[in-house]
């Protein structure tokens, strides 16, 4: 949405505000980006010299829940960020500066939450802090160890108010700067918002977290915390407590004997089972949102982030894996033409060269060895670069599937998620040939079909009669009209310069020899003949050279 005057006048305070910050951390070529000339010299020279993504980490940390959680976004997204960025980053997700007990409070009175009345016991020292809220330890009333997540007060205006001036300021990089364009930086802060969105309000959180919950609660390797309705509302959220080891925590880990196999392995496991049987995701599982507990169970944390597919989208996925894997060029890019949306008809001979080529980097090496994630993310910019678009919620399952690949590799770099995924994926793929999956495929063509055959009479009568009223117009373009016509159009302008310059000539020998005649008794006729039709030629000439058909 694009600020009309009177909202950016009411947003100077907060865009001098992140100007000031982002200035003293050292980003102040963002804004001499936007007003070039505008920032001082001393004040860039005044930060060189600075660690940039540890001065980064504190600018976002200093300038709010939006920017914070544009931090945690960019943590997950190795494709745009460089290494020692995602570091810094990564600490946003459990270092941020926590709230008083006092606004804590109040945020749960405002809901109809009364702290003493709801609880047993409330600990007033939070156990984490993020972003957009803050978690506390508690007992309810019947002995249940819970944890409540508290919104920090005041933050939905604010968030509004960052994301339109996020986006003013992206449109204008995106708009002045090659880096600006190459980054679609607009479409990042889309991304940011409409995740800021949905995690504002808890109650959403709350019913995704009951999906989770009722899909794994007979799983042997995963728990989910189970929502607590009673005590909770837009701003506040509380979940059952299970405690666990931060997967982030290799020593807490190795303390507790837990075996790093057996983790990465129940953690791939859930991940597919999420995808390609539930169609419904965590699109959020750095380790922040992970923790380990006893028998190698992962714990899930915050679902405010969550992703859908359907299972067409799920079965085209399982074909690109499959393709990718056998180094079916072919395949791939069926399943990629499949998957995607064309924005225009694409060159599919040069389509399949293009994969080709990017396979070879991979060829001949073990699965283990290809980091899968990654060759997903290059096949999908390649299918960009065709303008053939690629479903966001597909998207998001590379992005999982990158996030993971780096927590399975910080447990043992011996490990590879293909090893780990291939026994799950062959059983997927006898499944989905199984003759009952089989059967539910071929009733769903025959209703497609059906639903074909009952529209069909109707629409032909539809367009018969719009041909009737002449509402058709049938446009009909040859491919090499164009060129062809030039051409003759160049031909031609040059058969009439030739023409012109033949008479000249031919008009000037004829009268050459009559030098009485005369044109209004003083001007010699021959003369005023040949001037008119140097003057009539040149201007023919210049019009010829002027169109560059000649």
């Amino acid at each position: 949405m694009r600020l009309n005057p009177f909202q950016r006048l009411a947003h100077i305070p907060r865009y001098r505000e992140v100007a000031n910050i982002l200035i003293k951390h050292g980003f102040g070529f963002i804004f001499d980006r936007i007003s070039p000339g505008k920032l001082k010299k001393t004040e860039q020279q005044e930060l060189r010299g600075v660690s940039a993504a540890r001065e980064l980490r504190q600018a976002f940390e200093e300038l709010g829940p939006t920017y914070v959680k544009l931090g945690q976004l960019l943590s997950t997204r190795p494709d745009l960020v460089a290494p020692e960025y995602i570091r810094e980053f990564e600490k946003l997700q459990d270092d941020v500066p926590p709230i008083s007990y006092a606004e804590i409070s109040s945020v749960c009175a405002d809901e109809g939450i009364d702290i003493d009345e709801a609880f047993a016991s409330f600990n007033r020292e939070p156990l984490a802090a993020a972003s957009i809220a803050q978690v506390h330890e508690a007992v309810l009333k019947d002995g249940q160890k819970v944890v409540v997540k508290v919104q920090r007060p005041g933050i939905e205006r604010q968030i509004q108010t960052d994301l339109q001036i996020l986006m003013e300021i992206a449109r204008i990089l995106e708009k002045r700067t090659d880096w600006g364009r190459l980054y679609r930086i607009t479409e990042i802060v889309d991304e940011l918002g409409e995740a800021i969105i949905n995690e504002v309000d808890f109650t959403k959180e709350a019913h995704n977290a009951d999906i989770f919950y009722n899909n794994f609660r007979k799983h042997e390797h995963v728990i989910i915390p189970k929502v607590y309705w009673d005590y909770s509302t837009k701003r506040v959220l509380t979940l059952e407590y299970v405690e666990g080891v931060k997967i982030s925590d290799p020593a807490g880990l190795k303390k507790a004997l837990y075996d790093p196999e057996k983790i990465a392995t129940h953690l791939v496991d859930a991940l597919f089972k999420q995808v390609y049987e539930y169609g419904f995701f965590h699109a959020d599982p750095h380790p922040g949102n992970l923790a380990i507990t006893e028998g190698e169970k992962i714990i899930f944390y915050d679902f405010g982030q969550v992703g859908m597919i359907d299972r067409l989208t799920r079965d085209k996925a399982m074909d690109l894996l499959v393709g990718m894997m056998r180094y079916d060029v072919s395949a791939v890019a069926r399943a990629l033409l499949d998957i995607g949306i064309g924005t225009q008809s694409i060159n599919q001979a040069e389509f399949r060269h293009e994969i080709s080529r990017l396979q070879q980097k991979y060829y001949g090496l073990p699965l283990s060895q290809i980091n899968i994630g990654e060759a997903l993310a290059e096949l999908i910019d390649l299918s960009l670069y065709f303008r053939v678009r690629v479903p966001p919620e597909l998207s998001l399952v590379v992005k999982m599937i990158m996030t993971i690949e780096r927590i399975v590799s910080q447990l043992d770099p011996q490990l590879s998620i293909v090893d780990i995924a291939q026994p799950y994926g062959k059983r997927l793929l006898r499944k989905r040939f199984a003759p009952e999956q089989l059967k539910e495929s071929v009733e769903s063509i025959l209703m497609d079909y059906a639903s074909v055959a009952r529209t069909l009479p109707r629409d032909v009568d539809n367009v018969l009669k719009m041909i009737e009223a002449g509402e058709i117009k049938i446009h009909m373009e040859h491919a090499n009209l164009r060129r062809l016509t030039n051409k003759i159009d160049i031909l031609s302008n040059r058969l009439s310069l030739a023409i012109i310059i033949a008479s000249i000539i031919v008009g000037t020998s004829l009268v050459a020899g009559q030098s009485s005649s005369k044109l209004l008794a003083r001007v010699p006729l021959v003369e005023a003949g040949f001037f008119a039709a140097v003057i009539l030629g040149l201007f023919l000439a210049y019009s010829i050279f002027k169109s560059g058909r000649y």
